[in-house]
């Protein structure tokens, strides 16, 4: 969950109303993941499930306003149409294709020409689910399948000018970015704030870490599928590392042999090629 929301927020440099979408298998998951997502993100999520009312009503104001999640129970898995989805936490009942085929059509739509997006799924590591991913991807074009490059540039929501991505206002219209927050959570032994990521309190010492094992083992990431290539957890970590500072100095070299290799390879197999040339 925290891997999507970050992604979310990168997302947000060039689609600045870019949304995520969670599918939920079951009410009480859809409430536990949208107090998740709030503790992660700071930002309540939009919920929408049988026992919520106006649950139409709330969904049309997800698509009309710059709110970043939408929690639902498979009620956005077909027929509803929201442009600026762009990542998916996939946590169904159904395990057919034809759903699961759906759920991906949410986040995969296009604003026009110059949408430069990538969208991302985050599924249940389920050998069915990952042939489905494998058919997808076997069926988009090489184009579609090109690994985008990093964004350089930051779009502004207002005048749609290229800013600079450390940029705190636009130089075109003086639109102010605004600042990311910086997720925290509060020790329940001493109140002292900490950084989400914190495994324990950086003032009294108690563990984070929960003394129960919830029975989601299974739809935690394991890995990914990029390109027909199936990269395991610690590659993709690792990838996620160094991907940044390999790709941008390999533009600086100009090597055309080398520009090949990282249009034809995933960001994600990085940390595997790393560990190939070290050998």
């Amino acid at each position: 969950v925290e891997w999507g929301n970050q992604k979310l927020v990168e997302l947000r440099d060039r689609m600045p109303d870019a949304g995520g979408l969670v599918i939920a298998p079951s009410i009480e998951m859809a409430e536990y993941m949208s107090d998740l997502i709030e503790r992660i993100d700071g930002e309540k999520p939009i919920l929408v499930h049988s026992n919520v009312s106006n649950a139409d009503g709330k969904i049309d104001a997800f698509r009309n306003t710059n709110k970043k999640w939408l929690v639902s129970v498979a009620m956005v898995s077909e027929g509803i149409d929201i442009q600026r989805l762009r990542v998916l936490l996939y946590l169904p009942s159904a395990q057919t294709e034809l759903a699961f085929r759906q759920a991906v059509g949410r986040v995969v739509r296009t604003r026009g020409y110059d949408d430069d997006t990538r969208a991302y799924a985050i599924i249940p590591a389920f050998s069915t689910f990952e042939e489905y991913a494998r058919r997808i991807e076997n069926e988009m074009s090489a184009t579609a399948r090109a690994q985008p490059s990093a964004p350089r540039t930051r779009r502004c929501p207002v005048c749609s000018a290229e800013c600079s991505l450390r940029a705190k206002t636009c130089h075109g219209c003086g639109h102010e970015f605004p600042e990311r927050a910086i997720p925290t959570k509060v020790c329940d032994d001493c109140q002292t704030i900490n950084p989400m990521t914190a495994v324990t309190c950086r003032a009294c010492g108690s563990s984070f870490t929960p003394s129960f094992v919830l029975t989601l083992d299974e739809a935690l990431r394991t890995g990914a599928i990029a390109r027909g290539m199936d990269i395991n957890e610690d590659e993709v970590r690792e990838s996620e590392k160094i991907s940044s500072e390999v790709r941008a100095r390999i533009l600086q070299s100009g090597d055309e042999q080398l520009l090949k290799l990282i249009r034809i390879l995933p960001d994600e197999s990085f940390g595997r090629l790393k560990t190939i040339l070290n050998a």
